[in-house]
C-alpha cells in the first residue's frame, strides 16, 4: 500500500557558502551555464549581515552565501564530516562526453572520473560519475541519468 500524502515536493535549491560571492558566481556560469536571478543582503541568524546571490539553471536555483571567514572545505576533511556533502547533478547519457569536454576546455579541476558498471546499478551501460570542485573546493556531482531502482 502506498503512502499519500497532500502534497508534492518538488526540488527548488541548495544553499552554499562560500568565501567570495563574486569568485564563486563567475565560476558557476562560467563551468556550468548558471545565471545570476538575484542579490542581496540579508540579516543572518548569529552571523549577521551578508551577501546571498541565486543562480538558475533549468527549473533549480543553488543560492550562494558570501562568507569570507568560513573555513573552506579540504579533501582531509570531506569525507568525516556530517553533512551535506556535494551537489549532483546530471545531464542525458548522449550528453555525458560533451560535457566532459567543456570541462576538461575550462581546465576544470576533477576529483573523480568514474564508472559504476552495470551489475551494480542495474542500468544498462551503467552510468558515468564525475566530481569536480568549485573555487572553495565544493565537490559538484555530475553524472549520466540515472533512476535509482528503475531499471
Amino acid at each position: 500500500m502506498e503512502n499519500r500524502y497532500p502534497f508534492e515536493l518538488k526540488f527548488h535549491h541548495v544553499g552554499v557558502f562560500v568565501t567570495n560571492i563574486n569568485r564563486s558566481i563567475q565560476w558557476y556560469e562560467y563551468m556550468l551555464g548558471f545565471k545570476l536571478m538575484f542579490r542581496k543582503v540579508f540579516n543572518l541568524p548569529e552571523i549577521g549581515p551578508t551577501e546571498m546571490a541565486w543562480l538558475k539553471h533549468g527549473d533549480y536555483y543553488i543560492e550562494l552565501y558570501d562568507l569570507p571567514k568560513a573555513i573552506p572545505c579540504t579533501h582531509e576533511r570531506y569525507w568525516g564530516i556530517v553533512g551535506t556533502k556535494h551537489l549532483c547533478l546530471y545531464v542525458k547519457n548522449e550528453e555525458f562526453q560533451p560535457l566532459i569536454s567543456h570541462l576538461e576546455s575550462k581546465n576544470a579541476k576533477f576529483v573523480v572520473r568514474h564508472r559504476w558498471p552495470e551489475e551494480m546499478l542495474g542500468k544498462p551501460g551503467g552510468c558515468g560519475v564525475i566530481y569536480i570542485t568549485d573555487p572553495d573546493d565544493i565537490r559538484v556531482e555530475i553524472q549520466e541519468e540515472f533512476l535509482p531502482g528503475e531499471y
